[in-house]
């Protein structure tokens, strides 16, 4: 039988993490009829409330001694320091100062978030291991993914 790591092999690994936070949808230099023209009710005065699920998924390839990409558990860790603790429970809005000057929308949240991961990534992570996609589901219907570019 061949050793299948005979050759480096390319892999992807996701690690899902779940977490709370409101935001509005509300640029202060519109107008309140513009913000509702673009927003709608997400541009209500006091904001509303998600429930986000976020896919990290990283590339690169698989360890000969380890035979894994990257520790899952560590990335829970991570994902768990970096992200649930600056997020979950927050007002997007308010609470969360690298979101301070924009419209807190999924899409900027993806960049956000790609941003705090790939600098905290890069400073562990061996080398052929990165970051290689985010995805942000806001709702079951609805979600951003950002890769880096």
């Amino acid at each position: 039988m061949n050793d299948i790591l005979e050759k480096p092999r390319k892999i992807y690994v996701t690690r899902k993490i779940e977490f709370n936070a409101a935001h509005r949808l509300f640029n202060p230099e519109l107008s309140d009829e513009e913000n509702r023209q673009f927003y709608g009710k997400c541009s209500g005065e006091f904001g509303h409330g998600h429930n986000y699920l976020l896919e990290i998924t990283l590339s690169g390839f698989i360890d000969r001694k380890t035979g894994y990409l990257f520790d899952l558990k560590a990335l829970k860790q991570i994902l768990e320091e970096e992200i649930v603790s600056r997020f979950d429970h927050r007002h997007l809005n308010h609470e969360v100062g690298e979101l301070a000057g924009h419209v807190p929308t999924t899409e900027i949240l993806a960049v956000i978030v790609w941003e705090i991961l790939e600098s905290r990534l890069q400073a562990i992570t061996k080398q052929g291991v990165s970051l290689h996609e985010v995805t942000i589901h806001e709702t079951g219907k609805n979600s951003v993914t950002y890769l880096g570019e």
